[in-house]
């Protein structure tokens, strides 16, 4: 299961990233090492955790800054790469506790960002550590944590034979037509992406138009080959293509020999043969359809 899915399936609540508060970046990438700059106990209100553990906060409410601090985070991992999916693993995390003197528990106060990485990243959650406490923290924060976290190779697409594209073109447009959830599926990589605003109509839990993952994927073909066809669900195309060994790109157009029908421009990249990234774009016709579907007016 994808880190992403994770995040959904837990219902955490990941708040906008922190906004820099001086003259540094949220994160610089070295090769495939990605240092993060510290995060505070932020919520998503803005509102910041106070206080010195040990004297104004205990452990238990300690643990709990710690973790908001991680969900601030995982806010900031989102904005420098585009998604948790991107995380190979925690490296390393820099846990710093604006502790009473005497304090001596910071370890138990970090397990709150740690415990938080391994519900999202699972093993790769886990990493070296450190828990350390400070005499303060800026603006009296109960905690501050920055990491070091290694990135997944972004994925480059190979170039394709002429028949791989052909069989992509004809094969995804014939399982189509017929309602062929395997023979669809068989063109897709497993860790392929699709991006349309129809899954906020088929999937009516769904929040975003984007779905990771080839199990994710065939439960929005799933349940859109459950709806029943309409006058707008015909799948005509003049048989024209363009591809350039990586990419495929085609439309079908809203004026046919039958009369209109939705217009979608289909683009996809094409890695070893497979769809490894689906894009549909909407024409003005689609668009009113969707938002039928969508129950929302059109002007």
């Amino acid at each position: 299961m994808s880190a992403e899915q994770r995040v959904k399936d837990l219902g955490l609540a990941v708040p906008p990233p922190p906004k820099s508060a001086g003259n540094y970046l949220p994160g610089v990438q070295v090769g495939n090492l990605l240092f993060l700059s510290g995060c505070g106990p932020q919520r998503a209100d803005g509102s910041t955790i106070l206080g010195k553990v040990g004297a104004d906060l205990d452990v238990e409410q300690a643990y709990a800054a710690a973790r908001v601090a991680g969900l601030a985070m995982l806010a900031r991992i989102r904005l420098v790469t585009g998604s948790l999916d991107r995380v190979a693993r925690v490296v390393k995390v820099l846990g710093m506790i604006n502790a009473a003197p005497d304090f001596k528990e910071q370890p138990k106060v970090i397990n709150g960002f740690s415990d938080l990485m391994v519900e999202v990243f699972g093993d790769a959650g886990r990493g070296a550590r450190a828990a350390v406490g400070m005499a303060a923290l800026t603006g009296q924060m109960a905690v501050e944590i920055e990491m070091v976290i290694e990135l997944k190779e972004e994925q480059t697409m190979t170039e394709n034979t002429d028949a791989q594209i052909r069989h992509v073109y004809e094969q995804w447009h014939e399982t189509i037509k017929v309602r062929d959830l395997d023979g669809l599926m068989a063109l897709y990589a497993e860790d392929a992406v699709i991006e349309t605003p129809f899954i906020l109509a088929v999937l009516k839990d769904s929040t975003e138009g984007i779905l990771k993952g080839k199990a994710n994927i065939r439960d929005f073909f799933a349940a859109g080959f459950r709806k029943p066809e309409s006058g707008l669900g015909r799948w005509y195309r003049t048989g024209l293509f363009f591809a350039n060994g990586r990419q495929l790109v085609w439309e079908y157009p809203r004026e046919t020999p039958q009369g209109d029908q939705v217009d979608l421009v289909e683009v996809m990249d094409i890695a070893d043969g497979l769809i490894a990234h689906h894009r549909v774009y909407w024409g003005w016709v689609g668009f009113k359809a969707l938002a039928g579907a969508l129950a929302k007016p059109v002007p």
